[in-house]
C-alpha cells in the first residue's frame, strides 16, 4: 500500500517531491485539497472536539503547520505525522499556542531539523533534508563566494563577511532581497534587491561557486539547506551556526564557523576540500527522512 504524502506548495517542496518513486508514495499538495472556507474561529474551535481520524494511516504531512488544515486531513484522510520545515519561533505566538495544543490533543507525532525544538517541545529529531538529485560526485571552483536571502536583519552582518572575503581575493556574488518594512539607506540599496531568485538559477549558482555562505537567523539551532547543499556539491562553507560542529558532516577542512574561529579564513580556504561518502549524504535526504518517519 502506498504512503500518502501531503505537501505545502513551495517550489522547494515541489522539487524535493520529484526525489520519491510513485509506486511507492502518493504525493498530493495542499491546493489539491479543496475545502469549504468559512469562519476560522469556527473551524479553529472545531479542531479541538473530539471526532474520528480518517482510514489512512500511512500518512505524512510536510511542512504545513496550519491547524485548519491539518484537522481537515484528520478528518478526512487519516491521522498524520507532521515533518516541520520551520523552527517554531518563525510561528506568529498565537499560531505556535494553536499549533501545540492541537498536536498535543490529537497525539500527532512531530518530526523537526531543529534540535533545540526537538528537545523543549518532545519532536522527533532529523537532521536538515534536501534532494538526492543534487548529490554530486564533481567538483567545479570558480573562485566565487555565494549567498541568496532574504536580508532578515543579516545585512550588516553579511556586509563584514564580504569584506573579510574580498580580502582573500574571492569574487563576491551575494544576492541580498530587502526587506519589505525597513529603510535602507543610498549605500545599502546598491547591494540589495527587490528581485527575488529563481531556483534553477539559485542552483545553477550553488553548483558554480566555490564556497557558500549561509548566515542563520536569531534563536535558529538547526541548520539551513545551505548547509546540506554544500555537502551535497563539495563547497566550502561559511556560517554562523555554532551547532554545526556537533553534526557528522562537520569537518574542519570544510566549514568555517564565521566569528568563532581562531584561524584565518584564508588559511581555511587554503585547505583541501573533504569528501564524505555517499551514505552519510543520503542520511540528509527525503527519502531518508520518510523512511524514518514511516
Amino acid at each position: 500500500m502506498k504512503a500518502t504524502i501531503i505537501s505545502n506548495d513551495f517550489y522547494v517542496s515541489r522539487f524535493l517531491m520529484k526525489d520519491l518513486d510513485e509506486s511507492v508514495y502518493e504525493v498530493l499538495f495542499e491546493k489539491q485539497l479543496e475545502r469549504k472556507k468559512g469562519s476560522k474561529t469556527l473551524a479553529r474551535i472545531k479542531a479541538f472536539l473530539p471526532c474520528k481520524a480518517g482510514s489512512e494511516s500511512n500518512l505524512v504531512v510536510f511542512a504545513i503547520e496550519n491547524i485548519i488544515f491539518l484537522d481537515y486531513v484528520y478528518r478526512n484522510i487519516g491521522k498524520p505525522k507532521i515533518w516541520l520545515w520551520n523552527p517554531i519561533t518563525s510561528m506568529t505566538i498565537k499560531n505556535k499556542q494553536f499549533f501545540l495544543a492541537y498536536v498535543r490533543r490529537r497525539r500527532i507525532d512531530v518530526w523537526t531539523f531543529d534540535i533545540g525544538d526537538a528537545k523543549e517541545y518532545g519532536f522527533h529529531y532529523h537532521c536538515q533534508i534536501h534532494s538526492s538529485s543534487l548529490i554530486s560526485t564533481k567538483d567545479f571552483n570558480s573562485g566565487s563566494a555565494f549567498f541568496s536571502g532574504v536580508d532578515k536583519k543579516r545585512l550588516q552582518l553579511l556586509k563584514l563577511v564580504k569584506e573579510d572575503l574580498s580580502a582573500v581575493s574571492l569574487s563576491i556574488d551575494f544576492h541580498i532581497v530587502r526587506d519589505k518594512k525597513t529603510q535602507y539607506i543610498k549605500e545599502d540599496l546598491a547591494i540589495t534587491t527587490d528581485q527575488y531568485m529563481d531556483f534553477s538559477e539559485y542552483l545553477t549558482r550553488v553548483s558554480s561557486c566555490s564556497v557558500l555562505v549561509d548566515i542563520s537567523q536569531t534563536n535558529q539551532t538547526g541548520i539551513t539547506l545551505r548547509v546540506v547543499e554544500s555537502l551535497f556539491q563539495n563547497k566550502k562553507l561559511i556560517t554562523t551556526n555554532l551547532n554545526v560542529k556537533e553534526l557528522d558532516l562537520y569537518h574542519l577542512n570544510n566549514i568555517y564557523i564565521y566569528g568563532a574561529e581562531k584561524r584565518s579564513m584564508a588559511d581555511f580556504l587554503a585547505l583541501p576540500l573533504h569528501r564524505f561518502n555517499f551514505n552519510l549524504k543520503y542520511r540528509y535526504t527525503l527519502e531518508h527522512l520518510l523512511n524514518e518517519m514511516l
